[in-house]
């Protein structure tokens, strides 16, 4: 499919020389669904971010950080721009939160809900899942712009993907407690099963 035919409105994210659509995007192509139909997050996905933002006001200084939400735009470089759904902001960093453009501060911290871009590159024959790939390259654009760390939750999977500047990769378990930075952390069982969205666990008597 040539990338040059495809609406705007469907391309989430461009950074490393490529396009990113969004999931669903060849059903609009073909008709088989509106771009309305495939914007936004699923419920499960909507509640994790935000159980996970009301998590993490509480836990860090209010004059000190904002957690921005709701796709929050990045400009890193010239056509390479991102969208983020958790993002952790130092408020003396930000010189105009009044600004109707793209932030172009590096965040302290940015949590991802999976992944929103289609993950199949139809380029290749056969083609490939480049869900693995994406997330490497976003987390090293992200870290080298100067963001400490990104984490990615992963539904599906049931686990965390950490990626942090001079590290592996690191991959936790939701029952596990994730570094952040400074001293704060974060476990994603216990956030999920405090707001109802995880059924509580039974805890053994003996």
């Amino acid at each position: 499919m040539i990338t040059q035919s495809i609406p705007v409105s469907l391309v989430h994210e461009e950074f490393g020389g490529s396009k990113y659509f969004r999931r669903g995007y060849r059903q609009v192509m073909l008709g088989l669904k509106t771009e309305e139909e495939i914007m936004g997050s699923s419920i499960y996905q909507s509640l994790i971010i935000q159980a996970v933002v009301f998590y993490l006001k509480t836990i860090l200084p209010k004059k000190q950080y904002w957690v921005p939400t709701n796709e929050a735009g990045l400009h890193l470089h010239p056509k390479e721009n991102m969208a983020n759904d958790i993002v952790v902001i130092e408020k003396d960093k930000l010189p105009n939160p009044q600004s109707e453009l793209y932030n172009n501060v590096p965040p302290k911290f940015i949590i991802e809900v999976d992944i929103k871009i289609d993950p199949i590159d139809y380029n290749t024959e056969p083609a490939t899942d480049v869900s693995m790939s994406y997330i490497v390259e976003k987390s090293s654009k992200l870290i080298d712009f100067g963001v400490d760390g990104v984490a990615w939750i992963l539904t599906r999977h049931q686990q965390v993907i950490l990626a942090r500047s001079q590290r592996n990769l690191e991959v936790y378990h939701w029952h596990e407690t994730v570094p952040l930075f400074d001293e704060f952390s974060f476990c994603l069982k216990d956030i999920l099963e405090e707001e109802g969205i995880l059924p509580a666990s039974v805890t053994d008597p003996s």
